[in-house]
C-alpha cells in the first residue's frame, strides 16, 4: 500500500493481498512484523539510524517491531490473520518517550496500549507458531542502533509528539549480517 512503507523500501509489488507473485513459494526466512510509522518520524528515525548504525540501516529501516521471528512458511495464514485484525482496528495512538540506551540498543521507547492490544490479539491467534522471543510482551520501541553500533549521539533529534499508527508491515528478514529485509505485506488500520 502506498504511503506505508519507509522511503526507499517500497516495492510497489505488495499490498493487503500480499506478494504480487502469489504462486511463489512462501519464504523460508523468518518474517518480521513492524508498525508503519508516520512519515516525519520514520524519516527522522532513519536519519538517526544511518548516522549511528550505517551497516544496520542498509539492511533494515528504523522500526517498531511487534514480532521478530514469525514462520515464513506460514505466510498465507499469517497474512489472513493480519487482514482480519487490522480491518477491525482503529489506528492506535502512540506516545514516544525519551531516547535511551538499554543493553547496547539505542531506542526510542513508545507507549501504546492500543498497539499492545493489537499484538496480544495476534499472539492469541498465533499461539503455537511464536518463537520463544516473540512469546513475551515486548517493551515497544523504535530501534535506532544495535549492539554493534558506536552511538555518537545520546539523543538524536526525533519528533516527540503523540502519533497514530497507520498500519502494519510484514517483512521477510534476511539473516543477521546478511541480506536486507524485503517488504511483503502492508496493511492499513481502519480510520
Amino acid at each position: 500500500m502506498t504511503g506505508l512503507w519507509p522511503a526507499g523500501w517500497n516495492t510497489d509489488a505488495t499490498d493487503a493481498r500480499g506478494p504480487a507473485q502469489a504462486s511463489a513459494p512462501p519464504p523460508a526466512q523468518p518474517l518480521v512484523l513492524t508498525v508503519a510509522l508516520p512519515a516525519a518520524l520514520q524519516a527522522a528515525s532513519d536519519a538517526a539510524r544511518r548516522t549511528l548504525y550505517p551497516e544496520g540501516a542498509a539492511r533494515a529501516p528504523a522500526h517498531l517491531g511487534l514480532f521478530r521471528h514469525l514462520p515464513g512458511p506460514m505466510l498465507t495464514a499469517l497474512r489472513n490473520d493480519l487482514v482480519a485484525v487490522v480491518a477491525g482496528t482503529a489506528a492506535p495512538l502512540a506516545t514516544p518517550e525519551p531516547v535511551r540506551l538499554k543493553n547496547g540498543l539505542l531506542m526510542l521507547p513508545v507507549r501504546s496500549p492500543g498497539l499492545l492490544a493489537v499484538r496480544e490479539s495476534l499472539a492469541d491467534r498465533w499461539h503455537g507458531l511464536l518463537a520463544p522471543g516473540d512469546g513475551a510482551t515486548p517493551v515497544l520501541h523504535i530501534t535506532l542502533a544495535g549492539v554493534r553500533a558506536r552511538p555518537r549521539l545520546s539523543s538524536p533529534p526525533l519528533p516527540m509528539a503523540p502519533w497514530r499508527a497507520a498500519g502494519l508491515l510484514l517483512w521477510q528478514a534476511g539473516g543477521y549480517g546478511e541480506a536486507c529485509w524485503r517488504p511483503l505485506v502492508a496493511l492499513r488500520f481502519r480510520r
